[in-house]
């Protein structure tokens, strides 16, 4: 059978494909914004709260990216009823979330809050990429996607970093800290209504629902018969491996420097945390997402991913070893390294190289895998380098970057692929 889709996937890009990314972007705007303004906030926390490095750092990270897992695996399931249904549930739980930070007076009830704001960001992780990929044509899937995740989670970051500055010059710490993390709950305020106003993806519409006159109401597609999905797993499960761990090991490595780079990293080689991320990200991380975007349909998600890894590892081994001044300009281009591929990349291949009837589980277990890896951060990082020191775990995070950058030659390239021609392919398989 020939591509149904192929009208819609053929369409030049059109405001729809904006307004959707928009709207998909702005929920991992969200976790780029309360993941990074975490680590800005992470020593107010610890002397006003009266605990350690170590506890602050499962309050604010283990707690919320628990909470990811946990929402991943809910909302990736729930997503197989349903991408619209759900596609709003996700950014007000981190509406209600981000705002109870700011009454939250004990560390436990710290932890619950954000846990409860994970559980909405998890969600989003598994719906944002799917339904944006979903509403895409083929011309222009790799750089709607690019914007709407790895872009858009750095200008959240962004935005957390001008805002701790901001504040900080006129409130005390106790306020600075609560205020930062509850305004994290505007830009999620921002997308419920409009989320609840697009139409269900037309991928749903036709492969697991089978609603023909949906499909033509909406997207003015009409098809007389409904193609019949078939998961053909033994060509699945190498791909959603090799998908899996590379997002892992990039987030293994990538969240070691949200998380302490402000102030472990920053602090050795004498530079103020705020400026120093504020330096990063204007300099190296953005630009590399928007290299990424650029080169996502002209190069190929595989290309830009094998580089990117292999950059990364490259330079914060060259970094960890060179240290001093040169320490700020190759810390920052292995940032550039990682958004110009991983960083915005990974979370492409959950979607891409799976179809519409498990698509969603595949996306949750990829984002699970990469969640697992900010947990392995979260919880050894703090005591590798308490144990080892700053200079010899770069080292190894620089290593697993390598590792990663040879798993991604294994991955099936994307680019100029159709989600439905991938589809019946799998069906004759």
């Amino acid at each position: 059978m020939k591509n149904p889709l192929k009208e819609w996937d053929d369409k030049k890009l059109s405001l729809f494909h904006i307004k959707t990314m928009l709207v998909a972007g702005a929920g991992t705007f969200v976790d780029g914004y309360d993941l990074t303004v975490g680590s800005l906030v992470l020593t107010i926390i610890e002397e006003s709260q009266g605990i350690n490095l170590e506890s602050v750092s499962e309050i604010l990270f283990l707690s919320v990216i628990l909470g990811n897992f946990l929402g991943a695996i809910i909302f990736g399931y729930l997503a197989k009823h349903g991408r619209k249904k759900f596609y709003g549930i996700d950014a007000m739980l981190m509406t209600i979330g981000a705002v109870m930070q700011a009454f939250a007076y004990t560390p436990i009830l710290l932890s619950v809050v954000r846990f409860l704001l994970g559980i909405g960001i998890g969600a989003d992780y598994v719906l944002s990429p799917l339904v944006n990929a979903e509403y895409a044509n083929k011309k222009d899937r790799g750089k709607l996607m690019a914007i709407s995740g790895g872009l858009m989670w750095n200008l959240g970051a962004l935005l957390s970093v001008i805002t701790v500055l901001v504040l900080s010059t006129f409130l005390p710490s106790d306020l600075l800290w609560r205020i930062s993390l509850a305004l994290g709950s505007l830009p999620a305020l921002i997308v419920i209504y409009a989320r609840r106003k697009f139409p269900e993806t037309p991928r749903y519409l036709l492969y697991i629902k089978g609603d023909l006159k949906s499909l033509n109401k909406f997207y003015d597609i009409k098809l007389t018969e409904t193609p019949q999905s078939n998961v053909n797993w033994s060509i699945l499960i190498i791909p959603l491996i090799l998908a899996s761990a590379t997002w892992y090991l990039f987030d293994v490595s990538a969240y070691a420097g949200v998380f302490f780079g402000p102030n472990v990293i920053a602090k050795s080689i004498g530079v103020n945390g705020i400026i120093f991320e504020l330096i990063v990200l204007t300099i190296f991380a953005i630009p590399g997402n928007v290299i990424s975007a650029f080169f996502a349909d002209r190069a190929g998600r595989k290309p830009l991913q094998t580089i990117g890894f292999l950059g990364m590892g490259v330079f914060i081994i060259a970094f960890a070893i060179i240290g001093s001044k040169l320490a700020l300009p190759l810390y920052g281009i292995y940032s550039l390294m990682a958004q110009v591929g991983p960083g915005t990349i990974v979370g492409f291949w959950g979607v891409e190289l799976f179809p519409t009837m498990i698509r969603s589980i595949t996306s949750a277990i990829t984002v699970m895998s990469g969640r697992l890896g900010v947990i392995t951060t979260a919880l050894l990082f703090p005591l590798i380098i308490h144990s080892y020191g700053v200079q010899s775990t770069l080292i190894v995070l620089g290593i697993l970057s390598l590792i990663a950058s040879a798993l991604t030659l294994f991955l099936r390239e994307t680019k100029d692929k159709s989600l439905d021609e991938l589809e019946l392919l799998r069906e004759k398989v």
